[in-house]
């Protein structure tokens, strides 16, 4: 009987800091990720040949092929390209790395998420890049 009563104490014992260690688990996760949105210097450092801009402190990506397919119309002129820079340490509001001092973006009617900058090869479209 006493070796029984020993048995489930230590199967309790058991349990429980399984249970702990769980959630002692979950809450090192949550610590760790984040929910802010990717930098400038994070998508060059992944992918140094991407083409990007920052606006109203958002990167904006080019590229995207699913959005290079949809059917979209320019609206509102957003902002003017005023700097470029090749690291993404030095990106502010304004900064491209491909595009050209000067260049025009403008919103699109269809989407919140998409721009489109007006260029002399023609329009290149811009996605958000927002944690979500």
């Amino acid at each position: 009987m006493k070796n029984l009563k020993m048995s489930l104490f230590l199967i309790q014992l058991l349990f429980i800091l399984i249970l702990v260690g769980c959630k002692t688990n979950d809450l090192d996760i949550i610590q760790i990720n984040s929910t802010s949105n990717p930098a400038a210097e994070e998508i060059l450092t992944g992918n140094p040949n991407a083409n990007i801009f920052m606006y109203s402190d958002i990167i904006y990506n080019a590229g995207v092929s699913w959005v290079d397919e949809l059917e979209l119309t320019k609206d509102q002129f957003m902002l003017e390209i005023v700097k470029n820079a090749d690291h993404g340490k030095d990106f502010v509001n304004g900064t491209a790395n491909k595009l050209k001092v000067e260049t025009k973006i403008y919103s699109v009617k269809e989407r919140g998420d998409i721009l489109i900058a007006e260029t002399n090869d023609g329009d290149i479209r811009f996605y958000k890049l927002v944690e979500g």
